[in-house]
């Protein structure tokens, strides 16, 4: 039985992974890392989710809730990130993760990453790894010839902007065109140039749609993934988890997770 530190597991996410791992013969939560805030009130894991597979350690020391697990699945916030790491990298534990909003993510978990497997994406729906892998084919054969575009719609108390989804597409399509990125526009007059601009929306309960406009002359591609909700993301994570205590050392993408590098590479 694989057993989970769960960073955030009071939060929609956190709510979302309990629900999947109750149901899963392999999974186990083990403990729940949360703010004290978050904490309040909370008699037991069981009464605030309704996950009841097993005792649940309920806690906002993170030393104490990742030494009991193999994993720790993290969809907290960036203001809890370095704390969950340390207690990582101290402990010698996996780390599966989706925080997004962290200045300089990759390189914070590379000392965790020399040590054992870890696993870190914007998204972990398999649909959207899909069209991560599709941008970077696209942006080698057309993106040089076309104007791109990025839009990404979520829910209204999301934090940050563009959405780590959105940053992640314009990062490989920049990657491989060479253009540079900007974030919305201004009002005014100016023509077009070769940037690639993503806009951002905020409305309502939308778990999370990402649409890439790919423009050249006399045509037009338009990919879209709609999150209908957010247990595509829970199921992601889950594969992530097992991938990732089976793997040598190393930082990983959903990518490696799904098999989808041939796809990445052409």
């Amino acid at each position: 039985m694989i057993k989970l530190c769960l960073a955030g597991g009071m939060g929609r996410m956190g709510r979302v992974i309990a629900s999947l791992v109750a149901a899963s013969e392999d999974i186990e939560i083990a403990s729940v890392f949360e703010t004290p805030e978050a904490l309040r009130g909370v008699e037991d894991y069981r009464s605030a989710v309704g996950y009841d597979k097993n005792p649940v350690l309920l806690t906002s020391d993170a030393e104490e809730a990742v030494g009991l697990a193999d994993v720790v699945v993290d969809f907290s916030l960036p203001s809890a990130f370095d704390g969950i790491l340390a207690a990582c990298i101290k402990n010698v534990r996996h780390l599966v993760t989706g925080t997004t909003g962290i200045k300089g993510k990759g390189e914070k978990l590379r000392p965790l990453a020399s040590k054992t497997a870890v696993v870190s994406a914007p998204n972990m729906s398999v649909g959207m790894n899909i069209v991560f892998a599709l941008c970077h084919r696209l942006g080698e054969v057309m993106g040089k010839t076309s104007d791109l575009e990025i839009v990404e719609t979520h829910h209204r108390t999301k934090k940050d902007v563009p959405s780590g989804t959105a940053a992640e597409i314009a990062g490989i399509l920049s990657e491989r065109t060479g253009k540079p990125v900007i974030v919305g526009r201004l009002a005014g007059t100016r023509e077009r140039g070769k940037e690639i601009a993503v806009h951002s929306l905020r409305a309502g309960d939308v778990a999370g749609t990402h649409s890439v406009f790919i423009t050249p002359g006399g045509e037009s591609l338009e990919i879209t993934h709609t999150a209908r909700s957010r247990i595509c993301f829970g199921e992601g994570t889950l594969l992530a988890v097992r991938f990732v205590v089976v793997s040598s050392p190393g930082l990983y993408s959903m990518l490696e997770v799904l098999g989808l590098e041939s796809l990445k590479e052409g």
